[in-house]
């Protein structure tokens, strides 16, 4: 059953690590009717809720950045295995088939961790330690998102994709036979860019080449915390409404802990894209490479139908990055503090969402900064006696549509709205 914390927080964790039931079964009255969705030829899994045994869940989701891929986000449970239950050999486990003649705490199973009704976490087992201590045992699942499995399935044989936007070419992977991606799992942007007619070579990683076209686009490809395969364009971010408002006021959701970076790590005043079979494409920034000397980065193999195309990502990179950035990086929240509200805004936040902050100071000037950041990192740490969260953040901008006589966003020539 699902715990509730000390805070009044609800967690629920699920693990598929029960018998496959409701097969189909010819002639029977109920589990022999054609095209039902209960009883099915290959049986299904039961969510086993192994909430009560949790004494730590550990989940880390995103990227480092907006230059790093992401990876498949990673679930740690540690459990109390006194009974033996999870242990695999023990045939006398509440989670032992012994039709199948095998425990079903297997890799592949599902783990789902909710909040409530907020998913924090979908995806799979990949490893189960067992460790005893005299009579005492405990037991460490780690899990990782889908993205596991696409690490591990490649394109059969040479294909070649049509002229199409990016999300389409998301489409078009997932759709062939050996990747066979569930359409009902996914949430896929149209995409901004135009990508070429170019063959994916025979034993192309299919994870491999998301993440290219998600660089091509420069955009985002993750697994959402309810599992879905989630591709958003380059600009989706800046025509999100804001998630949530943080701030050390008391007016906003509260933090503990706010970092700030400062460094050269961002600064890039010469941007070289160039497509497959193309030529190299160069924005520069003359006034930065001036300043701070040239910084280069070099975006090779890009998807993009043309060399026109990779100007324009050139054009579009050098204006963001030909200057430092003084940014907000990770937010520390003690989520199991808060009231109600303010932990199911937190507990629905996801990668790539827009969130308000707002940094007070009682020296020096300004005396406040407030800036917006899409959601790049999200990790959580929950006990029996506390959940922690870090929000981890990158620069973003938001524009908003022009409003008629408002005092924001009715200005004209305002760099915040748009007609």
């Amino acid at each position: 059953m699902a715990t509730t914390l000390a805070s009044g927080e609800q967690i629920t964790v699920l693990a598929e690590v029960g018998f496959i039931t409701n097969f189909f079964v010819l002639d029977d009255i109920n589990a022999g009717v054609l095209d039902n969705t209960q009883f099915v030829l290959d049986g299904n899994l039961e969510g086993e809720d192994i909430t009560e045994y949790c004494q730590l869940v550990s989940i880390t989701r995103g990227r480092q950045d907006q230059f790093a891929q992401f990876n498949a986000g990673q679930c740690s449970l540690t459990l109390i295995n006194n009974d033996r239950r999870f242990d695999p050999i023990n045939t006398a486990s509440p989670y032992y088939d012994a039709t199948a003649g095998r425990s079903g705490v297997v890799p592949r199973r599902k783990i789902t961790v909710k909040s409530g009704s907020n998913f924090l976490f979908t995806g799979r087992i990949t490893d189960i330690d067992v460790i005893y201590n005299y009579q005492l045992s405990e037991v460490v699942i780690t899990a990782a998102d889908d993205f596991v499995l696409l690490a591990n399935t490649v394109v059969e044989a040479n294909v070649t994709p049509s002229v199409e936007l990016s999300g389409a070419r998301v489409d078009f992977l997932l759709d062939l036979p050996e990747i066979d991606y569930p359409s009902t799992s996914r949430n896929i942007s149209t995409g901004l860019a135009t990508l070429g007619a170019f063959q994916i070579d025979a034993n192309t990683n299919a994870l491999t080449y998301l993440q290219q076209i998600a660089t091509s686009e420069q955009g985002a490809c993750f697994i959402a915390a309810n599992g879905d395969l989630t591709f958003t364009d380059r600009l989706d971010a800046s025509f999100a409404v804001i998630s949530a408002s943080f701030s050390d006021t008391g007016a906003d959701i509260p933090y503990t802990a706010l970092q700030v970076i400062y460094a050269q790590e961002f600064l890039f005043n010469r941007i070289q894209a160039t497509i497959e079979g193309g030529t190299v494409q160069v924005a520069d920034n003359a006034s930065s490479q001036t300043e701070f000397g040239i910084t280069t980065l070099a975006l090779p193999d890009l998807l993009l139908q043309s060399n026109a195309e990779a100007l324009t990502l050139a054009n579009y990179l050098v204006a963001l990055y030909a200057e430092p950035q003084y940014r907000f990086d990770d937010l520390g929240l003690i989520v199991s503090a808060m009231s109600a509200p303010d932990r199911n805004t937190i507990n629905a936040l996801e990668l790539q969402d827009v969130v308000e902050i707002t940094r007070t100071y009682t020296t020096g000037s300004p005396a406040s900064v407030t800036e917006l950041y899409a959601v790049e990192r999200l990790s959580h740490t929950i006990t029996a006696g506390e959940h922690r969260v870090t929000v981890g953040l990158f620069n973003t901008e938001v524009l908003f549509q022009l409003v008629l006589d408002d005092a924001v966003f009715g200005t004209l020539d305002s760099d915040n709205a748009l007609a």
